[in-house]
């Protein structure tokens, strides 16, 4: 697939722009990507992140999002400061790794994460963050990834989603991991007892986690909810 910037300049909403560009690296043998972003003026850490993730397993987003193993993720925080895109191996093998991010890698890998790229993206106003690809389709989808065009790629989806959403960054109360796993299942089409059974959870804890998300999407049903979530690139469609 030989995606031209023209391509994403055309797109029109959020869902159709994270479709074009899954497909993207989906024709390079990437099967996950993650999209975050920061706080505006943030440094990269975790906290705070808003978070798209498509075609990755599902033990890797249960570690990762349900767990909270996200929260202990140095690379994000490297590679934007850094500016330059990394292969995850790679990073890590230049690492000095503490405790808490020894334990983060040992879980991805008995999750079965494997090897990817992080690629920063950059826009205004401190709206920063990095598109994450992996679960390759083959090794050497790692070895002959045209890196510096996946990078530029990423960079003008971006752009284009800033562009997209001017004034929708980051909500002023983010959600948490947990609050986009639930929206996510929402806009699926799950009811509430279906997603309590998905993530182990009671009725009621979805149903006061479901209050929390309307609270800070400023909706008050799970259908606008939905929209709000894809509308503003926090979920894809």
């Amino acid at each position: 697939m030989n995606l031209k910037v023209a391509e994403i300049s055309d797109v029109v909403t959020p869902a159709e722009l994270w479709r074009l560009v899954r497909g993207y690296y989906l024709s390079l043998g990437f099967r996950g990507l993650a999209y975050f972003m920061t706080s505006r003026g943030g440094s990269g850490t975790r906290g705070g992140f808003n978070l798209i993730h498509r075609g990755f397993s599902r033990a890797v987003s249960q570690a990762y999002i349900e767990e909270g193993w996200g929260e202990k993720d140095p690379l994000p925080p490297i590679v934007i400061a850094k500016g330059m895109p990394a292969r995850w191996s790679e990073a890590w093998a230049q690492m000095e790794p503490d405790a808490d991010q020894l334990a983060f890698r040992e879980r991805m890998r008995s999750a079965g994460l494997g090897d990817g790229y992080t690629l920063p993206v950059y826009g205004p106003l401190g709206r920063n963050g990095c598109i994450s690809i992996g679960r390759t389709l083959s090794e050497a989808a790692l070895d002959n990834a045209p890196v510096e065009v996946m990078h530029m790629v990423a960079q003008v989806a971006h752009m284009r989603l800033c562009q997209l959403l001017p004034d929708k960054g980051v909500l002023e109360k983010p959600l948490s991991a947990r609050e986009l796993e639930i929206l996510d299942w929402v806009a699926r089409g799950k009811s509430n007892s279906v997603i309590a059974d998905i993530l182990d959870l009671s009725g009621a804890t979805v149903d006061t986690y479901l209050r929390r998300i309307y609270d800070k999407l400023d909706v008050s049903d799970r259908t606008s909810a939905a929209v709000v979530g894809v509308g503003m690139g926090l979920i894809a469609a």
